[in-house]
């Protein structure tokens, strides 16, 4: 690769790193601002409904309860708690981050939606399933609790998001090996 090849690849990286960064920024700005109107959050709110279900689903009798802590709710039976889920917990930050990954590259609008609204389907079907599943650790295997919510499964959240982006960034690679850019 010459010199000049080397310098316009240089620049369309810094470009889409740019926007990257702007888009992320934004989206994080208008969540920020989602967050400071109620407590807890629409999303957060979502997320436990949605994994209730799951444990509703597989048997238990669960309910969604909003706790004291503004912002905090719980998911528990008549005896014993499940999960308690904060805003951190619902899985927006990765999906947003993952949304500005996407939109940051050249690519159509219709293709960058549909991928978006793809993938952060599968990043937020990922989540429930992470916090049902550390729901059932919680209760029948405590002491794994920590390794899996603070190790296990951050590895295969990002993993996923690594693997989605490997995936779009292949997509926007023609046969030939070259970016698409225009």
């Amino acid at each position: 690769m010459n010199k000049s090849a080397y310098k316009g690849e240089t620049e369309k990286l810094l470009v889409i790193i740019l926007r990257f960064l702007i888009i992320y920024f934004i989206l994080a700005g208008i969540y920020h601002y989602i967050l400071s109107v109620s407590k807890p959050d629409f999303v957060t709110k979502q997320t436990a409904r949605q994994v209730n279900m799951l444990f509703h689903i597989s048997g238990y009798q669960t309910k969604v309860l909003v706790l004291n802590n503004p912002g905090e709710i719980g998911i528990k039976d008549t005896v014993r708690w499940f999960v308690k889920i904060i805003e951190g917990c619902n899985g927006m930050s990765v999906i947003l981050f993952n949304l500005a990954f996407i939109f940051a590259f050249p690519a159509r609008l219709t293709k960058k939606l549909l991928y978006a609204l793809v993938s952060s389907a599968i990043l937020w079907i990922i989540n429930l399933i992470r916090i049902y599943i550390l729901g059932m650790v919680y209760v029948y295997h405590t002491r794994y609790f920590d390794i899996f919510h603070r190790v296990f499964f951050p590895a295969i959240i990002y993993a996923s998001l690594v693997l989605i982006w490997f995936v779009w960034i292949k997509m926007l690679t023609n046969a030939s090996g070259e970016t698409g850019y225009k």
